[in-house]
């Protein structure tokens, strides 16, 4: 019986290191897969249901509404709360994916690799915290300041959060890759090529930039007119940090080389 208790308690106490591991960024290739795609589809299905439930009497578009407006708990009351959880979970589980880059942008530069880590960390954390506070103008609870209000400070944080983290993790591997900018050093991934995988979140990202101008300069109406959608631009934007950040995790090598070069810096 002892025997049996000590075999279980061993057998629970290696579990819960290897999760703990696991979300400090140690993966084995499988593992990754398998995070990756399970995490993925806990999000999208959470929040599908969340825009299923959205009454269809306001019809919600993707033309015409944010993300945020699925997290209001007013105009959907039984749909909100499966936003916010969608958001708290990928928010609390895209820590180890930024863990397990970093820990392979190392190699590059040590001192840039955490200044990304530390804006796309910063991005996860406001992520988290926006769906703690909804995006409801009507809830005034600290004078004139409005739920709503925080709601959307927070979130401009996390979105420029996760595009100055993923632009510097792009600036490493744009002057590790390319031999102009590596003059008298090795390479640290002189055989792979990131570029597919920065691609759609640089030409969304300036893609919103433009359009946003645009709309502005003709009057700034919201949301904006067809592909002036200010909306329309921040759901792919929102997508591209999922295909950027899984998609460098998936194509950065599960092991990490040994070898720091000395003018990494």
């Amino acid at each position: 019986m002892q025997k049996n208790l000590l075999n279980f308690l061993l057998i629970y106490s290696m579990k819960d290191r290897q999760i703990f591991s696991i979300f400090l960024g140690n993966f084995q290739k499988v593992q990754l897969r398998k995070y990756i795609l399970i995490t993925f589809m806990i999000t999208i299905s959470l929040l599908g249901i969340s825009w299923i439930l959205y009454p269809k009497e306001l019809n919600y578009s993707i033309m015409t509404h944010t993300i945020s407006y699925l997290g209001d708990y007013e105009k959907n009351p039984n749909g909100w709360i499966f936003f916010s959880i969608a958001f708290m979970f990928m928010s609390i589980f895209f820590i180890p994916l930024i863990l397990y880059i970093q820990k392979r942008i190392f190699k590059i530069s040590q001192v840039g690799s955490w200044i990304g880590t530390s804006f796309l960390l910063i991005g996860a954390v406001c992520g988290f915290t926006t769906a703690l506070l909804p995006d409801v103008y009507g809830t005034d609870f600290i004078k004139d300041i409005s739920l709503g209000k925080i709601h959307n400070i927070i979130a401009v944080i996390a979105i420029f959060g996760f595009i100055l983290g993923l632009f510097e993790y792009g600036i490493l591997f744009f002057i590790d890759y390319w031999p102009i900018f590596n003059k008298n050093r090795e390479r640290v991934y002189a055989y792979l090529s990131v570029f597919p995988v920065f691609l759609p979140f640089t030409i969304i990202g300036i893609g919103t930039l433009i359009t946003q101008i645009i709309r502005v300069r003709l009057g700034g109406e919201w949301p904006g007119p067809g592909i002036l959608s200010f909306p329309l631009w921040e759901w792919m934007l929102a997508l591209t940090f999922f295909i950027t950040i899984y998609g460098l995790a998936l194509r950065l090598p599960q092991k990490i080389l040994r070898k720091i070069n000395p003018d990494s810096e």
